[in-house]
């Protein structure tokens, strides 16, 4: 192996268990794209930190209905949008449009490949056989109790790892000047 691909897994492996670890203390919107944006060096940046904020909704399928994109791939793809640096005044601008589109797509198709879809409650299905809407106190109270069980949490914990790892890896193939991240 190359040192620049063992720096390349060492960068993925690090956003995975960002993504994982942040699920748990922040849900997996924020989580994902928190994990992304704190691998490619912007921990500290107060704009991105303010951009933070927005994920907030996007938890749980959005508004926690699960009924949405699930609250990983919305971070995800609000991650991949910010690093093109898409602005208002691109908007006449299609290609550039449908480029974003497309990098936030390819990630959409690794998580449809390994969990089913990227909606909320159909990659809770795919996990647990059933779906748990939190906007419903007693759904959510099961929810909650069964994530007691490492193995029930760490579901969502592994979906949030992965999708940070696959964002990065994309931002890095298509916005490598994106990262301030130091090159060892």
């Amino acid at each position: 192996m190359t040192k620049k691909s063992e720096m390349d897994r060492e960068i993925l492996d690090e956003a995975y268990r960002r993504g994982y670890d942040y699920c748990a203390r922040m849900a997996c919107a924020p989580g994902a794209f928190a994990a992304v944006m704190d691998t490619l060096g912007y921990e500290d940046d107060p704009v991105l930190n303010d951009v933070w904020k927005a994920t907030i909704g996007l938890t749980g399928g959005t508004g926690s209905m699960t009924i949405g994109t699930c609250g990983a791939m919305a971070g995800a793809a609000m991650a991949i949008s910010y690093s093109f640096g898409f602005t208002k005044e691109e908007l006449d601008d299609p290609e550039k449009m449908l480029n974003v589109a497309s990098v936030v797509a390819e990630v959409g198709k690794e998580m449809q490949d390994k969990y089913g879809h990227i909606q909320c409650q159909e990659v809770q299905f795919h996990h647990w056989g059933k779906s748990y809407r939190f906007t419903n106190p007693e759904a959510m109270q099961e929810f909650m109790s069964l994530s007691a069980d490492e193995s029930f949490r760490a579901a969502c914990q592994e979906v949030t790892g992965d999708l940070a790892r696959w964002t990065v890896k994309k931002i890095l193939e298509h916005n490598l000047h994106f990262s301030k991240r130091k090159q060892k």
